[in-house]
């Protein structure tokens, strides 16, 4: 480090921390008290008493005010032996366990010397990602006819889409075997806004010939209550899905992957239609390019995920298999 670089990175702790030596000896001419140094140098005396006690125990050497290296100290990360890592790889593959879930299982395990942080099982999936072949053997589920199984999930629009800078939100209803998906905007995610939302989406998908049979959400309060046994039998949501004789299951806590086909979609559509928008929009505008984009997507657009058809065409081909009465 040259010089003139030491001095410029010095210079002002130097005048703190000499000033602050003058009032403490009641000897200054500019200050009175410490917090009038830390009003004009924009400092915390927290911060003044360090830097002093450095400067005081170098003997005053301009060097003991340069700033220290950050980052951790020898010996405070837990480095895992191979064994240790292989043991952790072993369970995220054959478990599909994710590192809050082993971090949860190894606690107490006497094979490990030290039990690791999260952060640190996440580390050890970073150095060991899964080859091509490995990644063919995942399994992937599709259920077998429409209305087995449907997800559904809200999602938060940006402020700046629209004209009036107004909070809106989207909620979305997609099926597990056909992809059809229904969403509707929404302005708040309360749990009496998103089941009148659901309730809609119910006589949309029954328009389709769809009867809904269970249904898979996350464990949030639009969805759900959990506070207590009669919260939760009393929960808007939970009621309507009883009306209309709906299983209720839900995804495992930091588990999106349970309710990904409609994470897919939010991804899509903020990639496809959101992503694109350039001018900002009222609702009513917002709404009409809405059903558009929904349009194309259920009826003209074809998806990997089912063959390069499209979800009316996959409903279309299920149909044909039913016997005609």
């Amino acid at each position: 480090m040259t010089k003139s670089l030491e001095n410029g990175l010095t210079a002002k702790w130097l005048l703190v921390v000499q000033e602050y030596e003058q009032v403490k000896q009641k000897n200054s001419k500019n200050f009175k008290t410490v917090e009038q140094i830390c009003q004009a140098y924009k400092v915390h005396r927290k911060d003044i008493r360090k830097y002093y006690e450095r400067w005081i125990k170098s003997g005053k050497n301009r060097e003991a005010l340069l700033p220290l290296k950050r980052g951790p100290k020898p010996g405070q990360l837990k480095i895992l032996s191979k064994d240790e890592e292989r043991t952790i790889i072993k369970i995220q593959r054959r478990l599909q366990a994710n590192r809050f879930e082993i971090s949860h299982l190894i606690k107490g395990n006497k094979n490990f010397r030290v039990h690791p942080s999260v952060s640190t099982i996440y580390r050890t999936f970073k150095r060991y990602p899964l080859n091509e072949k490995r990644k063919e053997k995942i399994k992937r589920y599709e259920k077998m006819y429409p209305g087995e199984l449907l997800h559904a999930d809200t999602f938060c629009l940006p402020k700046t889409l629209f004209v009036e800078r107004t909070r809106y939100y989207l909620f979305g209803l997609i099926d597990d075997c056909t992809r059809l998906c229904y969403t509707e905007i929404i302005n708040n995610i309360q749990s009496p806004t998103v089941t009148k939302a659901f309730f809609n989406g119910y006589k949309w998908f029954a328009v389709h010939g769809i009867k809904i049979e269970k249904m898979m959400t996350d464990n949030g309060f639009e969805f759900t209550a959990y506070t207590s046994r009669k919260a939760k039998q009393t929960h808007f949501f939970e009621t309507m899905l009883k009306i209309f004789d709906i299983k209720h299951i839900y995804t495992r806590p930091y588990r999106p992957q349970s309710n990904g086909k409609i994470e897919r979609f939010w991804k899509t559509l903020y990639n496809e239609y959101i992503k694109v928008e350039n001018v900002s929009l009222s609702k009513n505008d917002f709404i009409a390019n809405l059903n558009g984009f929904m349009y194309r997507y259920n009826y003209q657009r074809i998806h990997s995920g089912l063959g390069y058809i499209t979800p009316l065409d996959k409903l279309k081909s299920i149909a044909n298999l039913l016997p005609k009465f």
